[in-house]
């Protein structure tokens, strides 16, 4: 079982330790016998007897009902048959599972078993001794036993289910299927000491930089060449901004046509990808599957020029979102739409699981639950001895196992597993008593039906606010202009383009408690029925719509992100088509039946470059990421999909192994998308605290995407006959809407959540520099506040951090607002303060020895920044007087209209001018380089 290998635990070097790996799952016959046998043994407890619940928790000296003894044995026989169940179900969890907290899961399950069993039998034999201070500590031993069968058995029961499902599933004839197409894959470059081994490159000294250049059909020795005679390896990026960048971005490429001609590369970020993914669509030679009214015009020299019949489409279009009053209630509904879902398969467990408890304190009263607002659900004594008990073995163990990790490693396993015990002893015995009987002192204050319905609709209403706040605080600029405090302190300086929004804040932290608090009020209502048989009928019923929402939709779908990727492309996907009846050229607009795979209509067009959309994927929780970043390099393009942290694979090879309901998103027009996520449940180095409310509400943005990594391990275990390992899912089922609600984005998990590519980087610069570019040209409408341009800087520190590439800037303070000392008329046209000497920014760029370049490499800068300067036209700079945003405004601002619309062109033109104009020869850096180190070809051992 080669790819169940490839999952290991190592201990670090300092303590001497080996790896392990978890034992390959055994063959599918037996397999299935074992997750069969797990469910049929605990069926013997519906014929043998055991000793009430109620007696046997209720301790002292209470007399014991007759035969009590005689249920006692019988029910040691039940508890050899249930631990048995439950330690094979705990096996197959572990067979099943893939990556750190699976195993970990697994084995809280193994736990939790010995736990149940030992209290069971030690429950028994106390209550056969029949003495006060036995039956005190039987009480304390049933506590226990039923607080560690609860996860035990949760655990056990999605082991056996799923092992069950993939000995169907995953038949040899389905595994040959998958492995009878070759996929093509890089490994991710290890960062810890149990990351799965990588392919050995003939660099075991690899550094942290020389990974971070891994990038397949990236050849340094080429890069080096080329420099040598002559000719650059060019590169263009585009930032991100929403229409505000893409804007830009449209009319700066119009004048360095030229240069993107002669580039190697078109990186885009967020709004730069609209304008990418524009160019690309235009000049693609993929056909579509119905016939147009004529000749599609392919001329790389004059697509999306000025005056041209697809830029006018993008100009009319350029509100995209909704430019009609129809077309807004039809993005309110959506956002209405994915709310009601959203919240229905996120608070219809509590309702279930709140129904559950009731009938379980009914049946089996850990503490006695009391509706009663007058009397405290006071814990049992036995449970508050067990809570000691084991809570205190975690502490014990804890601090034996500090400091000797190896020695003491098998002791240190059960620390977890034990708190885990506590916890949810703890929380039977002490917190749902308490939630219950809160619960029935406001329904008893306030009348069931009122509180019951009115706390889910008010809810249901105030999130639909929230989120249309967080969505469309659209005119915030306009009415902070009307307010005090339009400028910055002192006189002329620059609007405020992204106040804070104070209401809008207060909205969402009162609505994220509020959904918190109803939640586990509704649980706790719906646990005050005590198990009544109509409330356990209406359990079953929310639990099947529970299912049939979880199970039958595709939680991207029911965010934002469909509805922002049709807008986007109802703007910015159109085809120049020369008509066979008058000649004329039109723009034809994609249908939106076409599926604009990745592979074929984002492939490289001949005199154009190669388009990359940069992405970001969001890794939490498991420091693979420094403090704040959250988030890696995931890039998109017709190659190859994926980052140098998570892998790599071809994306035709992806296309073809993954369902339609991905197929959706490996798409040009999914590709601008994603990477435009700017508001998702996780958003990298930008997240915010109203996260919670987007993921619940449904008024997000981002996809789930394949693991490259997953995929690569995947595909070898079907190689390798491996049934047990999982495969990718065929939809995003309700178990990702759940890691987005918490925040859960582990390293190795099927899928990654992609989001908006500023949230790593929002220049597109870093990965201009992984490829190893000489001459860059970038394009900057990233709105950055004064004093500095934040957004280059960030983009410098983190290519500095990430590859260790150093640039040396020549002026840069000549692109910051207020560098320009008087131009007549300036104060009356309230420009003061806003203008600057020059938009560019360059400098010389010096690649480290981990490149692999040679050491004479050296690279240019061109940044072109999109601010004001003296020499913009006459109609350009009236425009911002009357505008105080302009060039700022806000990313939120997705509504231009036709002026918005040609004043950022317009701007986008002149700065592409001044880029154009400035000489390309590279410099020498002030300090001498340190002589490179031979490189491997990253062309070589694709697989």
């Amino acid at each position: 079982m080669k790819a169940r290998l490839l999952i290991v635990t190592v201990e670090g070097p300092h303590t001497g330790g080996t790896v392990s790996s978890p034992s390959p799952a055994p063959s599918r016959t037996i397999a299935a016998r074992a997750g069969l046998a797990a469910l049929v043994l605990p069926l013997t407890g519906l014929v043998l007897p055991a000793p009430p619940s109620d007696v046997v928790l209720a301790g002292g000296d209470t007399p014991l009902p007759a035969g009590t003894a005689g249920d006692a044995a019988w029910d040691l026989l039940f508890l050899a048959a249930l631990g048995t169940a439950l330690w094979l179900a705990a096996r197959a969890a572990h067979w099943c599972a893939c990556g750190p907290r699976a195993f970990q899961a697994a084995r809280l399950a193994r736990v939790s078993t010995v736990i149940t069993v030992a209290a069971g039998v030690l429950a028994n034999v106390l209550l056969l001794i029949g003495t006060a201070w036995a039956r005190d500590l039987a009480a304390a031993a049933a506590v226990l036993e039923f607080s560690a069968l609860l996860p035990a058995v949760a655990i056990g029961l999605w082991g056996v289910v799923t092992l069950l499902w993939r000995c169907v599933a995953h038949s040899p004839s389905a595994l040959a299927a998958r492995t009878r197409t070759r996929l093509r894959t890089r490994a991710p470059r290890p960062v810890e000491a149990d990351d799965p081994p990588a392919p050995r490159d003939g660099d075991p000294e690899a550094t942290r930089w020389r990974d971070a250049y891994t990038v397949p059909g990236v050849d340094p020795d080429a890069v080096s060449r080329r420099f040598a005679e002559g000719t650059h390896t060019t590169g263009v990026c585009l930032s991100g901004g929403g229409i505000r960048a893409a804007s830009v971005a449209m009319g700066a490429l119009q004048s360095l046509r030229a240069e993107l001609l002669s580039s190697d590369y078109l990186v885009s970020v967020s709004g730069g990808g609209y304008t990418a993914g524009a160019l690309q669509q235009a000049l693609t030679e993929a056909r579509p599957p119905t016939p147009l009214p004529g000749d599609a015009v392919r001329d790389p020299a004059s697509v999306f020029a000025e005056g041209t019949a697809e830029l006018h489409h993008v100009r009319r279009n350029s509100s995209y979102l909704a430019d009609t009053p129809g077309r807004m209630l039809a993005a309110l509904g959506r956002i209405a739409r994915g709310l009601v879902l959203s919240l229905a398969v996120l608070f219809g467990p509590a309702v279930v699981l709140g129904v559950l408890a009731g009938a379980l304190y009914d049946a089996v009263p850990l503490t006695p639950l009391t509706l009663d607002p007058l009397t405290y659900p006071a814990p049992r004594p036995g449970a508050l001895v067990a809570l000691g008990a084991v809570g205190g073995a975690a502490f014990l163990l804890a601090l034996f196992t500090r400091g000797n990790a190896h020695r003491r490693a098998r002791a240190g396993r059960l620390v977890a597993p034990l708190a885990t015990v506590a916890l949810t002893l703890a929380v039977l015995a002490l917190a749902v008593p308490l939630l219950v009987w809160a619960a029935a002192a406001l329904l008893e204050s306030t009348g069931r039906v009122s509180a019951g319905v009115a706390g889910p609709v008010g809810t249901v209403v105030l999130t639909y606010l929230a989120a249309i706040a967080s969505m469309f605080w659209r005119h915030r600029a306009m009415l902070g202009r009307q307010a005090a405090g339009l400028f910055r302190r002192g006189t002329g300086g620059i609007p405020a383009a992204l106040p804070g929004g104070v209401l809008q804040r207060l909205l969402v932290i009162v609505t994220t408690g509020v959904l918190a608090v109803v939640w586990l009020l509704l649980f706790a209502g719906s646990a005050t029925t005590l198990g009544d048989p109509e409330a356990l009928w209406t359990a079953a019923l929310v639990a099947a719509v529970v299912l049939v929402l979880g199970a039958g939709f595709d939680v991207t779908s029911l965010s934002l992100h469909p509805f922002y990727r049709q807008r986007l492309a109802s703007a910015f996907a159109v085809r120049s088509v020369r008509r066979q009846a008058d000649g004329q050229v039109v723009a034809v607009p994609y249908d939106p039946a076409e599926r604009t795979s990745l592979s074929r209509y984002g492939a490289a067009t001949a005199g154009f470059p190669k388009v990359v959309f940069a992405a970001a994927a969001n890794l939490t929780g498991e420091a693979r990421t420094p403090p704040g970043l959250n988030a890696v390099s995931y890039t998109m393009s017709a190659d190859w999909t994926g980052g140098p942290d998570v892998g790599w694979v071809r994306t035709a090879d992806l296309e073809r192994a993954v369902t339609p309901r991905f197929r959706r998103d490996l798409t040009v027009q999914g590709a601008v998308a994603i990477s435009g996520a700017a508001f998702a449940s996780a958003m990298g180095k930008a997240s915010r605290w109203f996260q919670v409310l987007l993921a619940v509400s449904g008024a997000r943005l981002g996809a789930w995407l394949p693991n490259p990594k997953f995929v690569r391990h995947a595909h070898e275990a079907a190689e390798a006959g491996d049934w047990a390992h999982p495969w990718l899912p065929r939809a995003r089922r309700l178990p990702y809407l759940l890691r987005e609600v918490f925040g859960i984005h582990p390293n190795r998990d099927r899928l990654l959540h992609v989001s908006d590519g500023g949230h790593y980087d929002n220049l597109g610069l870093v990965e201009l520099f992984r490829r190893r570019c000489t001459l860059i040209y970038c394009v900057d409408a990233s709105n950055d506040p004064p004093p500095t341009a934040s957004t280059f800087a960030e983009a410098l520190t983190l290519a500095r951090q990430e590859l260790g590439v150093r640039v040396e800037l020549d002026e840069p303070w000549q692109a910051e607002a207020g560098q320009v000392e008087h131009v007549p008329g300036i104060d009356t046209l309230t420009l003061a303060g806003r203008l600057s000497a020059s938009p560019l920014i360059t400098g010389t760029i010096i690649y480290p020895p981990e490149s692999g370049l040679c050491d004479e490499v050296r690279g240019r800068l061109v940044v072109a920044r999109a601010v004001l300067w003296p020499e913009l036209p006459y109609q350009l700079l009236s425009y911002a007087a009357h505008q105080p945003e302009f060039p700022n405004d806000s990313t939120g601002d997705q509504w231009f209209d036709d002026a918005k619309f040609s004043a950022y062109t317009e701007l986008g033109r002149h700065i592409g001018a001044k880029a154009r104009a400035v000489s390309t020869v590279p410099t020498m850096p002030a300090t001498p380089a340190v002589p490179a180190t031979p490189a491997a070809s990253t062309e070589a051992a694709v697989r």
